[in-house]
């Protein structure tokens, strides 16, 4: 059999990675080809086929081969980068192994780095010692004209993103701790309805380099107890990525600039211009890092009784840097996130300075298969040096504190739909009675792609 046709039952039959020593359990060839493994990535149930793996790699933690499909499968889903990083791994502890080059070149070029999968699978040509792997990798190279030939750009073509749900609001509304400031009216309670919607479109779509336009739309519906903070978005981005060499390091550069139209029941409320510039690296094979600054213009239709004071119009920006650690297989992470921001605005009372902390876990649920679990805490703190109070208020104690817990078990019914249980707690704590508030938000989330 001519390895390069792709036949399922000969990859299988793969050599091992060369190990002086077997210090961890290894499948058999024949365990692997009885497994569900096998007959759900023959029929391309890929979702399947991944849970599948997975089940195998609690037994055979660090098998090379069960690890190698696993990259298999991640690349049919679309998970390039993951595929990437995987067999990445399984070379460095064997870098002549002929076949994790070969499916490494097809992840690369997948991914759109047609120059990268070339040199895998030319280093096969050159050194490998097996005839039908030399022939394999020269096939690849002849099918994908990558020598000497230009390679088909990736398809364009139209998406969409959605969210939608149900959701119970504790305090909409924004009213104080203190009954005696809340003051009379509607109940604090309330159950609301979002409607996300994104549709895009890639202007350029290159190995390295692509530019999106998106349409924007949220709609929040409120109940009729809650029915006053009922608002309506419309908008636009460009977003724009770039991947670079500086010296060895790769590097994505990102850029986004959007505009919002915000109304408060058909009421135009503000209008706000976005800016977010972006790098993100891997320093090392299980890390990303991600460093961001943002800043963003907004002019609010009510500015209040006295404009100097009480509008909000102005300039608002951040300076920040998130850092994520993965676990070997790349089903797990932790990230911390810091940020500075600043609020500049017309306004004395809303001139704000503070710091954004954030730290959190993504992991998949044990026992429950296509179900990922997230939770994270994040604390705000800011100070406002200009507040007027236009009260008896203390204008010193106008410094405000804002700690939250945000959970959420998520179910993938497939790569286009999935189903979200979701609880968060808010909590503003600040010098000021008047800006005391505790909120509890819990509902369930529909998000689909297309």
């Amino acid at each position: 059999m001519v390895c390069y046709v792709g036949c399922f039952a000969e990859a299988a039959r793969e050599p091992r990675a060369s190990s002086t020593a077997e210090r961890t359990p290894r499948i058999s060839t024949e365990e692997f080809l009885a497994s569900p493994f096998a007959k759900a990535f023959q029929a391309q149930d890929y979702p399947n086929a991944l849970n599948s793996l997975d089940s195998l790699l609690k037994t055979y933690p660090d098998d090379p081969l069960i690890l190698r499909y696993r990259a298999r499968v991640l690349t049919r889903l679309s998970r390039t980068q993951e595929a990437i990083a995987l067999y990445r791994r399984l070379l460095s502890k064997d870098p002549r192994h002929a076949p994790t080059r070969i499916f490494l070149g097809q992840a690369y070029l997948q991914d759109g780095q047609a120059e990268a999968a070339a040199k895998q699978w030319r280093w096969v040509i050159r050194h490998s010692n097996s005839k039908p792997y030399r022939q394999w990798a020269q096939a690849q190279l002849q099918r994908l004209r990558v020598t000497g030939k230009r390679v088909a750009a990736p398809k364009k073509r139209l998406y969409l993103v959605g969210l939608t749900g149900l959701k119970y609001d504790s305090n909409p509304l924004l009213k104080p701790n203190d009954k005696a400031l809340a003051g009379q009216g509607n109940e604090k309670q309330g159950w609301k309805v979002p409607l996300d919607l994104t549709v895009g479109y890639p202007l350029v779509l290159k190995r390295d380099s692509r530019l999106d336009v998106l349409y924007l739309s949220r709609q929040l519906f409120h109940d009729g107890e809650t029915d006053d903070v009922e608002t309506t978005m419309q908008g636009m981005a460009i977003v724009g990525k770039r991947r670079v060499e500086i010296g060895r390091q790769a590097v994505v550069l990102g850029g986004r600039y959007g505009a919002r139209v915000n109304f408060l029941r058909s009421e135009l409320f503000s209008v706000i211009n976005r800016f977010l510039f972006s790098t993100d690296t891997a320093f090392t094979p299980h890390t990303r890092t991600h460093l961001y600054k943002r800043f963003s213009f907004a002019n609010f239709g009510p500015d209040g009784p006295n404009p100097p004071q009480t509008s909000r119009d102005g300039f608002r920006g951040g300076l920040g840097l998130a850092q994520y650690f993965y676990t070997a297989d790349f089903h797990r992470y932790i990230f911390i996130s810091q940020e500075i921001n600043l609020d500049q605005t017309r306004g004395a009372d809303f001139t704000r300075r503070g710091t954004a902390s954030r730290v959190g876990i993504h992991t998949p649920m044990p026992g429950l298969l296509k179900t990922d679990f997230d939770v994270s805490t994040g604390l705000e703190w800011g100070k406002y040096p200009r507040f007027v109070s236009r009260s008896s208020l203390d204008t010193q104690r106008r410094r405000d504190e804002r700690f939250d817990v945000y959970t959420a078990l998520t179910y993938h019914w497939n790569k286009h739909l999935a189903t979200r249980a979701l609880y968060r707690f808010i909590n503003n704590d600040n010098r000021n009675d008047f800006f005391d508030r505790t909120r509890h938000i819990a509902g369930v989330e529909v998000v689909f792609a297309y």
